[in-house]
């Protein structure tokens, strides 16, 4: 009986906190180009020499650096989606077309061993930069990386209280173990060997067992090695161009003449449907440019899909309507560092591909309305043909934009974001 209590209590709680948390503007999850802290705009072939330092940092850390580089998608995780992040996984989305973050040409780790054995060169320990610099010459690189690292590792056993199903305090005792690591950075420039960059990061990782549990605690290089994930995707970051997560918090519209196609749009978004979205919040801002808010929905738009020039512009107008609007200014700042990041890309010869509205795709043009009452059913077509396949049947008096109109078929935008076609005698 208590344990029912018990769960009851805490659905209560729950629902409490979610009747107390106030409603806000539609949010959206996507990735975008996070611009780099040091950009490299004359390195196109870059190499890392194995770091220095503790022997389970070292090798571990250099071949981390090494795939990060590699990586195509560098930062576009998965998302947990749901409460608290217990509903389904989510794959990691982003609307930026034509974008790899493998910007640099990586020298293989065997062709560096190579020459460092065949020049006599110590393949462990410290390396300096004119050493490391005569490397990169011989292997034909614009920059080349060096570092050390190390960790260290320290084991807790505190104790803690907890309250059993049966409303009883229990003492537990604790394991908990944390490793931290730590490692620094320098980029060389092959020519000069001077310092183009250097960084530094510390990273504690940690597991926390208790009672029974504590067999199961971490070991030290599981824990070192997520301390090591972590400093290595800095440490890449800090110089390349990857992917970050962003939050949209959408403004609200509003204004009656186009509440409905803000809706529509929100609706466009929530499917991840950016490309019917897009069109919609300029139509909108175009409805009313005196909107801070129409010119901030469709600066987040243009953000998006990484059209960094007009998201600036869009932000301009914004913050110049409402000065005092932090999230505005912030939103400004943030878009300028990608707008230089765009033209970093395109100096090294990495652009992305520009985002180009469809002029078939206005959304506030010609509608139409399914023939019948809602309890009918019309049949929407895969082609322009009767015997074509049926892709769904939707209810009478339903409205649609027509995207485009061939003969007696009007090629229409479903609300799940598929398209297909309607007959002139099923509409009205």
């Amino acid at each position: 009986m208590k344990t029912k209590t018990n769960f009851r209590l805490i659905i209560t709680a729950l629902l409490i906190w979610a009747m107390s948390v106030p409603l806000q503007a539609q949010r959206v999850d996507c990735y975008v180009i996070k611009a780099p802290v040091k950009k490299l705009d004359q390195v196109k072939k870059i190499g890392v020499l194995n770091f220095s330092g503790h022997w389970k940092v070292a090798n571990t850390l250099t071949d981390l650096i090494i795939a990060d580089l590699l990586n195509e998608q560098r930062g576009i995780e998965d998302l947990k989606s749901g409460f608290m992040g217990m509903g389904k996984t989510i794959t990691g989305t982003t609307y930026v077309k034509g974008y790899k973050t493998d910007v640099f040409t990586v020298v293989e780790r065997s062709q560096i061993d190579q020459v460092l054995k065949e020049q006599r060169f110590s393949l462990s320990g410290a390396i300096d930069e004119n050493t490391a610099a005569e490397v990169g010459k011989l292997l034909g690189l614009n920059a080349i990386i060096i570092g050390d690292g190390n960790y260290d590792r320290n084991d807790e056993y505190p104790k803690t209280t907890t309250i059993g199903l049966d409303g009883k305090t229990k003492e537990l005792h604790c394991h908990q173990r944390t490793v931290t690591a730590q490692a620094t950075i320098k980029i060389i420039d092959v020519q000069t060997a001077v310092i183009l960059g250097t960084e530094t990061a510390r990273v504690p990782v940690s597991d926390k067992k208790c009672g029974d549990e504590r067999s199961s605690i971490a070991s030290e290089d599981v824990l070192l090695n997520a301390a090591l994930q972590s400093i290595a995707r800095r440490f890449v970051d800090y110089f390349t161009p990857g992917y970050e997560l962003m939050r949209f918090e959408l403004e609200k519209i509003k204004l009656k003449d186009v509440r409905k196609q803000a809706d529509e749009a929100s609706g466009y978004i929530e499917n991840g449907n950016i490309d019917r979205a897009l069109p919609l919040f300029q139509a909108i801002y175009q409805a009313d440019s005196y909107n801070p808010k129409a010119a901030y929905n469709l600066a987040a738009a243009f953000e998006m899909v990484g059209s960094y020039n007009e998201a600036v512009q869009y932000y301009s107008i914004a913050s110049n309507l409402e000065p005092n609007n932090t999230t505005y200014s912030a939103a400004l700042t943030r878009a300028k560092a990608g707008a230089a990041t765009i033209a970093f890309l395109e100096q090294i010869g990495r652009p992305i591909q520009a985002y180009e509205m469809n002029a078939t795709s206005n959304l506030m043009a010609k509608k139409i309305k399914a023939k019948g009452k809602s309890s009918d059913r019309v049949q929407v077509y895969e082609l322009p043909a009767k015997n074509a396949q049926i892709i769904g049947r939707v209810p009478g008096g339903l409205e649609f934009h027509v995207v485009e109109q061939k003969g007696e078929w009007f090629r229409i935008q479903l609300p799940d974001g598929k398209e297909g076609f309607l007959h002139k005698s099923d509409i009205n």
